[in-house]
């Protein structure tokens, strides 16, 4: 075991780390950051319970959360939109253990980005032609989209609701669209047929 890996596994406060992080030599710090990317999900977070995945969140939780990954502190901002944690009160916690929380929430964030792109749909060379594509409104539009899907009045009720459900609507109305279009296509075979 190295001098590095053995100083590595002793605790050191998230608020230290990030003090004399960027005094590091490049290769320490690449040697650090790899470490910390191995880091898996704590149990606990300055006291708080960690989830054990992200699929109870709401649609606007999911979308504060796409939004931090600007922030200048995103694991501060991550820990107060998911924990409730204020950032100061990380900054005595084990850096392992917030690197393992950033990398858990990072997991499923790909997870649940890549699910949403599953479902997209599949548009006709005309659709494309016309411009279909240009009209990604992004999380207001899917806000909007759901919100007269399900008759609210008010978009931001939207972001209370789970995003599994929304997510699963979504998935839902694109089969059945994909479905309303292949029927138009037979149908539209079979008339030239007679």
């Amino acid at each position: 075991m190295s001098k590095l890996d053995k100083e590595l596994d002793k605790p050191c406060p998230y608020g230290l780390f990030l003090l004399y992080f960027p005094y590091c030599v490049k290769e320490v710090q690449d040697d650090l950051l790899d470490r910390l990317k191995q880091q898996p999900r704590p149990d606990k977070l300055c006291g708080v319970e960690v989830p054990q995945n992200l699929n109870a969140i709401s649609y606007g939780t999911l979308d504060d959360l796409q939004t931090a990954a600007n922030a200048d502190d995103i694991a501060g901002e991550v820990c107060k939109i998911l924990l409730n944690i204020e950032p100061d009160k990380l900054k005595n916690e084990d850096v392992n253990k917030v690197f393992g929380f950033t990398n858990f929430v990072t997991k499923q964030l790909n997870n649940i980005n890549r699910l949403f792109a599953r479902i997209k749909p599949n548009y006709s060379n005309e659709e494309k032609e016309a411009g279909i594509e240009s009209l990604n409104f992004g999380s207001f539009g899917v806000l909007d989209w759901y919100a007269q899907r399900m008759h609210i009045a008010n978009q931001n009720d939207v972001r209370d609701i789970a995003w599994v459900r929304i997510y699963q609507c979504m998935k839902n109305d694109n089969e059945k669209n994909e479905f309303e279009r292949r029927l138009s296509e037979v149908y539209r075979k079979h008339s030239k047929h007679k």
